[in-house]
């Protein structure tokens, strides 16, 4: 009886609780100034649903931008730069395009059956031993000859290995060859004729550029000017192509100014050439031929003065001549180890070991039938190619690489920088009759406390350019001129040259026709992508050139050496040149 009667208390407390929150919801309700689940008030306005307050609000933004003038602003500025959101720019399309579907002949093997799901017998054979070059032993029942002659068992032909992995032995090489070496991905049915014709556009090129030397050699050519600059564009889609497959490690132009021609080598031995104004409608790679006569990186390009010879050299240690007369990649230089088999070569005994390549080269601008080369491990050589070829001098002037050589005018100061950190000035007269060895020291130095990727004289000789890894691009004044230490550059231009592994690092570059305004230009991290250039007297940047078309962090640039207006050239990670003019 008593927990009964407790019940039935608690529940009339309870019904009294709930009678009164009734009464307070009853109350707040009949008070529209306080918005309840059917009561929703925007700007003093109720409304019955939350969906009809949302759309008020949306109408009443609406009318306020269109009295604000913004959405009027907005289409015009849509109208003007063509509308659609903006995007990020694209690589370029034009140029290289690899066959990926096309299948290498020489790797397609028969298809592979297991013998024991088809329930045949085991042939009893298994791998003896291994041993170097992928070789192995077989060891099991049956005799050799059973060995052989068995259906599942698959020889591959051993192809002919050369010395360092290089594409030949030495000899040269013609179009067809170098067109071959590129591989089935990048040689189509047509490659190879496609550039001998090129080839041939090359000698009417050199041909009429003979001619308007010896028609205006005693007319004096009129100089550009450093206000030419301004006028340099890259906003055009034809100003860029893929030259080559993979990363650019050295750019150069064929200096004709009847045509013009882009010259590029990638790190893994490929040479792309470009005809820049050949018509997209008649070609089908946009005026880019192909070829690979090295194996390595090729980190060299210069052609001579004359636009008959184009040099290249490679990681792989060699130095080969493209001859446009006879069209042949010729070998003019490669290094060997101390092997007896390699004692009648002229680089005998200069390869010493997995850590020695070749690093520079360059022509000897007071004969170009010589040559300069740096290497890897500190090495400077002077190459002699008149008659049979000879070395004029190997020289050890550093502990680590040197990146880069320069000759000064004058025929006898030599520019040297590297992994050492210094800009080392050489009379190279002091060389003669020197063996390697020799206690040499340069007449002065610059150091840094970072290495530095290059040291380059100006066409007039009065200042050294040097591109370091300090974040800073330097220029000395009559360097030359100087002796023992020098503390500090003349200008000194604060630049990022931190370009990680994935991209070649920068080397700024003289104009090399510019003598009275000296004009240099270098590539640039900064964003938008840019090419740089630069007064070479003032250390003054003059333009900072960017454009729809550069795309990529141009890290090696040049200029074209003959042409009376300014046209630059800058090459990517990716194979892509881009041509601003």
């Amino acid at each position: 009886m008593v927990q009964t009667r407790r019940r039935m208390v608690a529940s009339e407390e309870t019904a009294v609780k709930t009678t009164d929150k009734e009464d307070d919801s009853t109350e707040l309700a009949t008070d529209k100034s306080i918005p309840t689940v059917s009561n929703f008030i925007l700007k003093g306005k109720s409304y019955d649903s939350y969906e009809e307050m949302v759309k008020a609000k949306r109408r009443f933004n609406n009318e306020m931008l269109k009295k604000s003038g913004l959405l009027e602003a907005a289409a015009s500025f849509r109208d003007k730069t063509g509308g659609g959101t903006t995007k990020k720019a694209q690589a370029s399309q034009r140029g290289l395009r690899a066959d990926r579907k096309r299948k290498d002949p020489a790797t397609v093997l028969p298809k592979r059956k297991s013998s024991r799901i088809a329930g045949a017998e085991a042939d009893g054979i298994f791998i003896a031993d291994e041993r170097s070059g992928g070789r192995v032993v077989i060891g099991g029942a049956g005799s050799s000859s059973q060995l052989m002659a068995s259906k599942n068992v698959y020889l591959e032909e051993e192809k002919d290995k050369f010395f360092n992995n290089r594409v030949n032995d030495g000899s040269d090489l013609t179009i067809e060859d170098t067109v071959e070496l590129t591989g089935y991905k990048w040689k189509k049915d047509n490659s190879v004729e496609n550039c001998k014709t090129f080839a041939e556009t090359l000698l009417t090129a050199n041909d009429k550029k003979k001619n308007t030397q010896s028609s205006s050699s005693s007319k004096m050519r009129p100089a550009f000017t450093l206000d030419q600059v301004d006028k340099l564009r890259v906003d055009n889609h034809e100003c860029v192509a893929k030259v080559v497959p993979d990363r650019i490690h050295s750019v150069a132009f064929h200096p004709s100014e009847h045509k013009l021609i882009a010259a590029t080598g990638d790190k893994k031995g490929f040479l792309g050439l470009w005809d820049v104004d050949a018509s997209s409608k008649n070609s089908d790679t946009d005026g880019v031929h192909l070829f690979k006569p090295h194996a390595g990186a090729i980190n060299s390009l210069e052609w001579n003065k004359s636009g008959s010879e184009l040099l290249s050299l490679s990681y792989d240690g060699t130095i080969r001549l493209f001859d446009i007369n006879r069209q042949v990649f010729t070998e003019a230089f490669s290094a060997y180890d101390d092997s007896a088999e390699f004692k009648d070569k002229l680089g005998y005994g200069m390869d010493e070991g997995s850590r020695f390549y070749t690093q520079y080269a360059c022509y000897d601008h007071r004969n170009e039938k010589c040559l300069f080369l740096s290497t890897s491990t500190g090495g400077v050589a002077h190459i002699d190619l008149r008659a049979k070829g000879k070395l004029t001098y190997d020289l050890s002037l550093s502990e680590k690489k040197i990146n880069s050589i320069s000759l000064h005018p004058n025929g006898f100061t030599l520019a040297t920088t590297g992994l050492d950190c210094q800009v080392n000035l050489w009379d190279i007269r002091k060389f003669t009759g020197l063996k390697s060895g020799s206690n040499l020291k340069p007449f002065a130095t610059q150091r840094s406390s970072r290495s530095i990727n290059s040291a380059f004289f100006s066409p007039s000789g009065k200042n050294l350019l040097a591109t370091t890894m300090s974040n800073t691009v330097d220029i000395f004044s009559n360097a030359h001129l100087e002796n023992g230490l020098i503390k500090s550059p003349t200008h000194r231009i604060k630049h990022n040259t931190q370009t990680g592994r994935w991209l070649s690092t920068l080397m700024a570059q003289w104009h090399p026709s510019a003598t009275h305004e000296e004009l240099f230009i270098v590539g640039s991290m900064a964003k938008p992508r840019r090419m740089e250039f630069f007064d070479g007297a003032s250390g003054e940047i003059i333009k900072g050139l960017d454009g729809e078309s550069l795309t990529a962090v141009v890290s090696r640039c040049c200029f074209h050496p003959s042409t009376q207006s300014i046209i630059a050239l800058g090459g990517n990670s990716s194979g892509r040149l881009t041509v601003a003019r």
